[in-house]
């Protein structure tokens, strides 16, 4: 089974290079650097591939052997000045690094299937998402894109949560989740509200074989208030509103809830809607392009600093 958003299918590379030009470090594993050295050793520039990757120092994580250099400027070492990929052009897409291959598709391996999003730090992600119609959760027996064998960025397995636990039902919270998210009867601020609340009284309940009957207590209490919201009236709502809800559904179905815990996760969303809030005060017609950019950073620090992010959404 797979599982995604339904704005996955829509995407194709825009060649923005913007990807390419973020200050990211894009490492390759020991068999890379290899492919890479033969691959330049063949076309006789051995002298460029010394400069292009840079073996690694000290202590690696799993997988990273070496980095791509950065131009002057600040871009990928392949590059170019119209924004297409030197090593793509010359070796084609299969030679070239995982990292590169995937972005900005984000893809986990669950219980329920292979699921699958795309990042918001990439401008043409954004574009997709610009759009009024809520995000929805499709289910296929097809990949809705062609997908990296074993290329996961999360793994998710319900079932190996402590017995009893609240996260074994994980699934159905995540439903859950986004369903107060996309709450158009409250404002975005009062969806996190009731999305903390909703943690909070999860985070609280006992380990015991009751917990699924709990938690099943909980969210029917929890549709009978976000339906009177909804029969109240929508609440005001302009694209920079609806960006950040998109924006926070997407963070949801990457797993955030499984793979930070309850009160972890909700003190980092609250961390970065305090950014997105303050990125997005007041009224003008600028708030959309401000809010995309606040959106952007936050994506970005979430894939590429998160234990940063961590430390600083539970305040140390």
């Amino acid at each position: 089974m797979f599982i995604y958003l339904d704005f996955v299918p829509h995407f194709t590379c825009a060649c923005c290079g913007t990807c390419c030009r973020n200050d990211w470090l894009v490492t390759v594993d020991d068999a890379g650097y290899i492919r890479n050295r033969e691959f330049f050793a063949r076309t006789g520039r051995a002298g460029e591939f010394t400069a292009a990757f840079t073996p690694l120092a000290g202590k690696r994580a799993a997988g990273e052997y070496a980095a791509i250099a950065k131009r002057p400027g600040g871009g990928c070492w392949f590059l170019r000045e119209d924004n297409l990929c030197l090593l793509h052009r010359e070796a084609g897409h299969e030679h070239l690094d995982g990292v590169c291959r995937l972005f900005p598709r984000y893809p986990m391996r669950t219980a329920r299937g292979v699921e699958l999003t795309l990042s918001f730090s990439c401008p043409e992600v954004l574009r997709l998402a610009d759009r009024p119609e809520p995000l929805n959760v499709v289910r296929a027996e097809e990949p809705p894109i062609p997908l990296e064998a074993d290329s996961y960025t999360a793994e998710v397995f319900p079932g190996q949560q402590p017995r009893h636990s609240v996260l074994g039902y994980y699934f159905e919270l995540e439903h859950h989740f986004i369903d107060i998210i996309q709450c158009r009867g409250l404002t975005v601020a009062g969806r996190l509200d009731f999305l903390a609340a909703t943690a909070a009284a999860l985070a609280s309940l006992p380990s015991s074989p009751d917990a699924g009957r709990e938690v099943d207590r909980l969210i029917r209490g929890n549709y009978d208030r976000l339906d009177a919201a909804e029969a109240a009236g929508v609440a005001a709502l302009d694209p920079a509103d609806i960006m950040l809800e998109h924006f926070f559904v997407n963070l949801i179905f990457k797993k955030v809830f499984y793979l930070h815990g309850l009160t972890g996760a909700m003190r980092l969303l609250q961390a970065l809607w305090r950014r997105l809030a303050a990125a997005g005060a007041g009224g003008d017609a600028g708030r959309l392009e401000r809010v995309k950019g606040a959106v952007m950073a936050a994506e970005f620090e979430y894939c590429h600093n998160r234990a940063a992010l961590l430390k600083i959404a539970a305040g140390r």
